[in-house]
C-alpha cells in the first residue's frame, strides 16, 4: 500500500480485528486507496455505499447503520464462491 495516503503496510499489519471499510461511490478518496486499505486488512468487509459522497453517513444514514449493524451482530458469512483476495499471514 502506498505511503503517500498516510497509512504504510505495517499500520495495517497492527489491525488484527474485523473490520468493515466504508466507502461512498463518489468519495474524495479513490476507489483504488480504498480497496488498497481493503486488501491490506486481514480480515476486512469492504461497502461501496451508493449515490454518496464522504459524507456517506450523513447522507444514508439508515443504510449506513444497517450495514454497521449486520457487521457487528453477526459473524463470517459463508459464500457460495471461495474468497478471490488472497490470504495474508498471521
Amino acid at each position: 500500500m502506498s505511503e503517500e495516503q498516510g497509512l504504510a503496510s505495517a499500520d495495517l499489519d497492527a489491525v488484527t480485528c474485523p473490520t468493515l471499510v466504508m466507502a461512498a461511490d463518489d468519495d474524495i478518496v479513490t476507489l483504488e486507496h480504498t480497496l488498497a486499505l481493503y486488501r491490506g486488512l486481514r480480515d476486512a468487509q469492504l461497502a461501496v455505499v451508493p449515490g454518496t459522497s464522504h459524507l456517506l453517513l450523513h447522507e444514508k444514514p439508515e443504510l449506513c447503520v444497517r450495514l454497521i449493524s449486520d457487521f457487528l451482530t453477526t459473524g463470517p458469512t459463508p459464500t457460495w464462491m471461495p474468497v478471490r483476495r488472497a490470504a495474508r499471514p498471521g
